[in-house]
């Protein structure tokens, strides 16, 4: 029995070998350069943090290739009246954009133009019949919408040559301002008329309760300035040879309670008693909670992104004091910076003449953050010693929620850093951010990450008609459940991997008993294994369909996938032949059994190899 324990190790250790990858992203458009593309919509993906379309598009030899453009978030644009509807498959439409500085199959959208004849910006909002409603401060001139103009000229306004910043201290971590990805309706909504609404409770604090959101006015930053982070040598190590990749946007990872707040205007949720008050944010779903009631941190307190809040009322000022936080970013790193110069130009900034009087020059040395005009604000970390103190006032209608906010960290910056930003009561629901960053995806409308080019031909009609089927099972209940959701793909892998585990751990501890490991265990007391091998295949085979649904177009398309299911079925094929072979032969060392235990070998061990090849082949 020893001998039978050593056989059930060595199979585990074999079957549990797993690798994972994720994929990172940065602000990888030129927003100094237009592209227009246009073609037939293939599939439109409304996910956060950002949702793409897809289409095919016809150049002049009659190749057809799969190009995609990133829109905003599909929260925000969901809550703007964009619907799956407004891009029917097949149906032409045209675009104009910045182009992505390596991916020519790639643009940023800044005008879409729908078969119908539609205009609409990345700004603009849709009625329920699929109208572009005019803002409430009127179209312009060229019949664009306002807002679209002030996202064209917000560059001009609030940046310079080398890039994005806003006033207020933070940024739009791809260095372009999207206000991008996702919408949940089972989420809190309320209606609340506004001329009803107490500015005050019952014990005289602000009302503050409801859902409140950040309004750019006129086109103008989030916040009213904020002074730079002035790095301490400390805070200039911690920040040594960051990459985009590690911002935790692109991870789907809150990056700090101050940006958080009102980055791409999402819809934020407060609860309020006598006792706390919950902030939910909309962006990224962090949550804060706020003491109120003189709680203390806990001494086995673990360090987060929200840290730990308590609050007090200074007659009609919330004055909430937040430490407990761990190491991470004021300021997440870029990776290309939009707007700035195209790569081997960065020297041009150089040669520029100098300011006009009056206006501030580049940044001072170990500085981060908005001072100004300089720029994009260059990457700052915070220690676990952060301390956030945010001054909470109403206005006088109480709808408009004012925070001010200091940040000190003796760590990593030299003197505090100060600003304050806005968020308007709204009576739009709070939506769920189901964060799917597509951005790593690379010109391939979901088909494994390469560029899909192709002749036109007959076969394109069928090949279309698979894609539909296959982005119908990523739209149902299972495949957005597995996608879109922070528990269903973690929970269904895991038990893939138990299934997968138990099926091929039996086969391979077969394989090797019937090879000559352990030669004095009878091959008959093998044969109850098999049918808890059939219970880890059943496991297998519901969890690996599960997962299909939730990457179908990818998965249908990737060679290493089908080596995998059908070295699973060969695998599976075998080992049953085995079973009733090797274990019902009186002799037990006929050469066929071991030829055939061979194979079988070869089948899982080349199964389980394809599967790990899986993220990392097309």
């Amino acid at each position: 029995m020893r001998h039978l324990a050593c056989l059930c190790i060595f199979s585990a250790l074999l079957t549990s070998l797993s690798a994972f990858a994720h994929h990172g992203s940065s602000g990888q458009f030129d927003t100094n350069a237009t592209v227009e593309f246009g073609g037939n919509i293939t599939r439109v993906r409304l996910v956060n943090p950002h949702a793409y379309v897809y289409f095919d598009s016809i150049d002049e030899t009659g190749e057809v290739t799969n190009k995609r453009c990133e829109l905003q978030s599909g929260s925000l644009l969901k809550r703007r009246g964009w619907t799956k509807a407004l891009f029917k498959t097949g149906s032409f439409i045209s675009i104009k954009g910045s182009p992505d500085r390596t991916d020519p199959t790639t643009c940023y959208m800044k005008e879409i133009t729908f078969e119908n004849g539609v205009v609409a910006s990345r700004n603009s909002e849709f009625d329920e019949k699929g109208n572009v409603l005019v803002s409430s401060e009127g179209a312009l001139e060229d019949g664009s919408s306002k807002d679209y103009h002030t996202e064209e000229h917000e560059e001009d306004t609030h940046h310079d040559e080398d890039g994005h910043h806003d006033e207020d201290g933070y940024h739009d971590e791809d260095g372009h301002h999207d206000e991008d990805d996702n919408v949940d309706t089972t989420s809190p909504e309320q209606t609340v008329e506004l001329s009803s609404r107490e500015r005050l409770r019952e014990d005289g604090s602000l009302n503050i309760a409801g859902n409140w959101a950040m309004v750019r006015a006129g086109g103008g930053p989030p916040g009213r300035g904020g002074s730079r982070a002035l790095l301490t040598p400390a805070g200039e190590k911690a920040v040594e040879g960051a990459t985009s990749a590690d911002n935790p946007r692109y991870q789907c990872k809150p990056t700090n309670i101050i940006m958080d707040w009102w980055f791409d205007m999402m819809v934020n949720h407060i609860e309020q008693t006598d006792v706390r008050i919950t902030l939910t944010y909309g962006f990224m779903n962090l949550k804060r909670t706020i003491y109120l009631d003189g709680t203390t941190m806990p001494a086995n307190y673990q360090p987060n992104r929200a840290g730990f809040s308590t609050g007090k009322w200074e007659g009609d000022e919330l004055v909430v004091k937040t430490t407990g936080f761990d190491e991470g970013w004021i300021m997440a790193p870029l990776g290309s910076n939009p707007g700035g110069p195209p790569p081997g130009q960065e020297g041009e900034r150089q040669k520029r003449p100098p300011r006009p009087d009056g206006e501030q020059g580049m940044p001072k040395a170990r500085t981060r953050g908005p001072e100004g005009r300089p720029g994009p604000p260059s990457p700052a970390k915070n220690s676990k010693q952060m301390t956030i103190v945010e001054r909470f006032t109403l206005s006088e209608d109480g709808t408009v929620l004012t925070r001010k906010y200091t940040i000190t960290d003796p760590l990593y910056l030299v003197s505090p850093m100060e600003g304050q930003d806005k968020v308007t009561f709204t009576n739009d629901k709070y939506i769920d951010y189901e964060c799917e960053d597509l951005t790593a995806e690379r010109g391939s409308d979901s088909l494994g990450g390469v560029g899909v080019t192709r002749a036109i031909n007959n076969e394109i009609e069928s090949s279309d008609t698979a894609k539909g089927f296959l982005y119908s099972l990523e739209d149902s209940k299972i495949g957005t459940t597995i996608s879109s959701t922070q528990w269903g793909y973690p929970i269904v892998l895991s038990l893939h991997a138990i299934g997968m585990a138990i099926m091929v751990g039996v086969s391979l501890m077969l394989c090797a008993r019937v090879i000559g490991f352990a030669s004095t265990i009878p091959l008959s007391f093998f044969a109850p294994y098999w049918s808890i091998s059939l219970i880890g295949f059943v496991v297998n085979l519901l969890s690996g369909t599960a997962l299909f649904f939730g990457n179908a177009s990818e998965l249908y398309f990737n060679m290493a996938f089908r080596i995998k299911i059908v070295m699973v079925i060969s695998g599976l094929t075998f080992t049953k032949l085995m079973v009733e072979k090797a274990m019902h032969s009186p002799n037990e060392y006929d050469k066929g059994h071991k030829t055939l235990a061979v194979i079988t070998l070869l089948c899982w061990v080349t199964a389980i190899i394809a599967g790990r090849l899986i993220g990392y082949t097309g």
